[in-house]
C-alpha cells in the first residue's frame, strides 16, 4: 500500500491523500484550503481520474467529515466516482444547502457507520465515529495489502463526545502502520479557559449591543456554545 498526500501538509485544510495497492486507488477528502476565498477556484489535485471518471481503479472518495476544508472541491468529482460519508453528516450538508445553494453537496453511493468495515477491491476501511464540531465525524483505519493506515481526519478531546476521544486513546486500532493526523491547534499549556466574573456578566446584561455568534451549519455543538455565557445575563441571543 502506498500513500500520497496532495494536499494539507504545508497548509491548514484543503486535506486531500490518494492511497494506493495493486493498481486500485482511494482518495481520502477533497478539501477547499482555508486559505481561498469564499469564491475562489480551485482546482483539484492532479488524481487521475478524479475530475473526468476516466480511471476504473480510482475506487472511491471517502469523506471524513462535513467541513468545507474536507470536502469542499467534491462538486469537481466526476459522478463516476463514487463518494463515501457519515449519513447524518450528509443530511446536515444537504439541509444547510438552503443558506448557500451554489455550495457543494455530498450524494454518498455509501455511508459509514461506527467500526462497521465497507470492503472496496482490496481495501477494507473502518470508520471509527470521533469527538469533532462537525457532526459525524470520522478516522478512517485502511487496510490493504497486509498494511495498515490510519486517517484521524478532524478529531479533538474536549467536546460533547470527548468518551469517545477517551475510548480511542484507551483502545486504539492495533497494528497501525502510518498514522495520518492532521494537527491545526495545540494548545497552550499555560493558558486555561477563564469563565466570566460576575462583573462582566453584570456589565453585558446592562449593554444594548447584540451579539451574533458566528458559526457554520455543519456544526451543530458551535450553536450550543453561546448559551453559557448568555446565562446570568439576561441577554436574547
Amino acid at each position: 500500500m502506498r500513500v500520497r498526500v496532495h494536499r494539507g501538509s504545508h497548509e491548514v485544510g484543503g486535506s486531500c491523500v490518494e492511497v494506493e495497492h495493486e493498481g486500485s486507488r482511494l482518495v481520502l477528502d477533497v478539501g477547499k484550503p482555508l486559505s481561498a476565498g469564499w469564491g475562489d477556484d480551485v482546482p483539484l489535485p492532479s488524481v487521475p481520474g478524479l475530475a473526468d471518471g476516466s480511471d476504473p481503479g480510482l475506487l472511491g472518495v471517502l469523506i471524513s467529515h462535513a467541513h468545507l476544508d474536507h470536502y469542499g472541491l467534491v462538486d469537481q468529482v466526476s459522478p463516476r466516482v463514487p463518494v463515501y460519508a457519515g449519513r447524518d453528516a450528509a443530511a446536515v450538508v444537504e439541509a444547510a444547502s438552503f443558506f448557500n445553494a451554489s455550495g457543494p453537496v455530498l450524494a454518498p453511493a455509501g455511508y459509514w457507520e461506527h467500526l462497521s468495515p465497507t470492503r472496496l477491491g482490496p481495501f477494507t476501511i473502518t470508520p471509527h465515529l470521533v469527538d469533532h464540531s462537525a457532526y459525524d465525524s470520522y478516522s478512517l483505519v485502511i487496510d490493504g495489502g497486509g498494511r495498515r493506515l490510519m486517517y484521524t481526519g478532524d478529531l479533538r478531546g474536549h467536546g460533547r463526545k470527548s468518551s469517545l476521544f477517551d475510548a480511542m486513546v484507551t483502545r486504539p486500532p492495533s497494528d497501525v502502520d502510518v498514522l495520518l493526523m492532521e494537527g491545526t491547534h495545540v494548545p497552550d499549556p499555560a493558558a486555561s479557559a477563564v469563565d466570566p466574573t460576575p462583573a462582566q456578566r453584570s456589565s453585558a446584561s446592562e449593554t444594548d449591543l447584540e451579539a451574533t455568534p458566528p458559526t457554520w451549519p455543519g456544526s451543530p455543538p458551535r450553536t450550543r456554545r453561546p448559551r453559557r455565557p448568555r446565562w446570568g445575563t439576561r441577554r436574547q441571543a
